[in-house]
């Protein structure tokens, strides 16, 4: 298959100019979102912008809700991907991190240690976000039951009643998993409270990993029968 080359500047100004009215955006709008004037944008659309400037692409494309291989030609996938939304997000969130641990928490121990707690915390929210998909395959099953909204239809049984337990069922663990690491963090050096130690609240997230994995083979196993 023929590989797909680059456009040239004008052609990266034609599809700004494109997916900006796509959008119903005016040029000082678009401006604001990139902190440039209106005359910056009107220079990028007419003149075009050259692609290999990838810092002014990525800008662009982060402003016009679009990937920057749209914008370069290298795809015709204009609309993002749910796996580009969310690293979008997540990149806005770690960027005001490590301007705010950079800004405010002075030496490098400390903003190790900092960064270490932040990273377990993705940790723990990866697993509950695992449960959090099981929950909801699970609420699907229930909804398509067929002997279950029989019994609803005679008993009056309100669904989403149902679904609320086992939504709370199957969040409960993760939940405490990720209450117990936050208090272990406020209560560290806590006599009186809920004293931590370092080891001990690393050895959180392993261990609500294990939790998890048990969990998915029992499902496993059960769907297996």
């Amino acid at each position: 298959m023929k590989e797909k080359k680059s456009f040239g500047p004008k052609q990266v100004g034609e599809r700004i100019r494109e997916r900006r009215t796509e959008l119903k955006l005016s040029m000082p709008e678009l401006g604001k979102r990139l902190g440039v004037n209106k005359s910056t944008i009107q220079r990028y659309e007419a003149d075009g912008v050259d692609p290999k400037r990838t810092m002014i692409i990525d800008g662009l494309a982060h402003a016009l809700l679009t990937t920057s291989e749209w914008l370069t030609g290298l795809s015709e996938d204009k609309e993002y991907n749910s796996y580009t939304v969310c690293q979008m997000d997540l990149e806005k969130h770690v960027k005001d991190y490590l301007e705010t641990l950079t800004a405010s928490v002075k030496g490098e121990p400390h903003q190790q240690l900092l960064t270490t707690f932040l990273g377990q915390l993705v940790d723990l929210y990866a697993v509950l976000a695992k449960y959090w998909a099981l929950s909801m395959t699970k609420i699907d099953a229930v909804a398509e039951d067929e002997g279950l909204k029989e019994s609803i239809g005679r008993y009056a049984i309100n669904i989403g009643s149902i679904t609320e337990q086992v939504y709370r069922k199957e969040m409960a663990e993760p939940i405490e998993d990720m209450k117990q690491y936050l208090d272990g963090i406020l209560h560290l050096y806590d006599e009186g409270r809920t004293k931590t130690r370092l080891q001990e609240q690393f050895g959180m997230v392993e261990e609500a990993q294990r939790k998890f994995r048990e969990a998915s083979a029992e499902i496993a196993e059960h769907e297996g029968t």
